[in-house]
């Protein structure tokens, strides 16, 4: 047997570091490539706006909105258009300009998952689209009245420390009547109903 050296040493020590750094990373890969779903704290949510903006050609609609709505459960897939929960109720409470009123023989309104931004796990943001929503429209100029129904993005900005979700936001354009109107809002007023802060974790 040859007797062991310094070198021989060395090479092991390099080995042993090489073996420990490709587990490390396939566990890390592994991690990342198991969580499929989220999971949220609750499977109830509400959020209210102060502000709701509906611009085009006609003006500016500025109204104050409340929704609600439910997950179908508290695990959901990570696939774009997985359905994923419903807005049950909404409603317009008052205008700063111009008025709205929700269609609520179109609700519930669906909600699909699209997709998320950040690096996982750390994930940023989380963006569902909320489809065939309905809203008859008043303009404020001339009193001109629309119907603005189609599809709206809503942003679920998320704590990547916590967890919670701390803000919404709402964005989209949607013909009102053959007119372009863009809709946007955003409110950190958003609580699983009973003023609990809901949270997203992966899994």
């Amino acid at each position: 047997m040859q007797p062991w050296t310094q070198e021989d040493a060395v090479k092991l020590g390099k080995a042993i570091l090489a073996v420990v750094g490709a587990t490390v990373l396939l566990s890390a890969l592994v991690g990342t490539a198991s969580a499929g779903r989220l999971s949220t704290s609750s499977q109830r949510i509400r959020a209210s706006f102060a502000r709701v903006a509906f611009a085009g050609g006609f003006g500016t609609v500025d109204c104050e909105v409340a929704v609600e709505g439910s997950f179908h459960e508290r695990t959901i897939s990570k696939t774009a258009g997985t359905l994923s929960g419903f807005i049950t109720a909404a409603n317009v409470t008052r205008c700063a300009s111009g008025a709205g009123t929700v269609l609520r023989e179109a609700l519930p309104w669906h909600v699909q998952y699209q997709s998320f931004t950040g690096t996982l796990p750390r994930i940023l943001t989380i963006r569902a689209s909320i489809i065939g929503w309905s809203v008859g429209v008043r303009e404020p100029t001339f009193g001109i009245t629309c119907l603005a129904r189609g599809n709206a993005s809503i942003d679920f900005v998320r704590d990547t420390t916590s967890g919670a979700t701390t803000e919404v936001a709402l964005s989209g354009t949607t013909p009102c009547s053959g007119i372009a109107g863009t809709l946007s809002g955003r409110t950190t007023n958003v609580d699983n109903g009973s003023g609990a802060r809901i949270t997203v974790t992966l899994i």
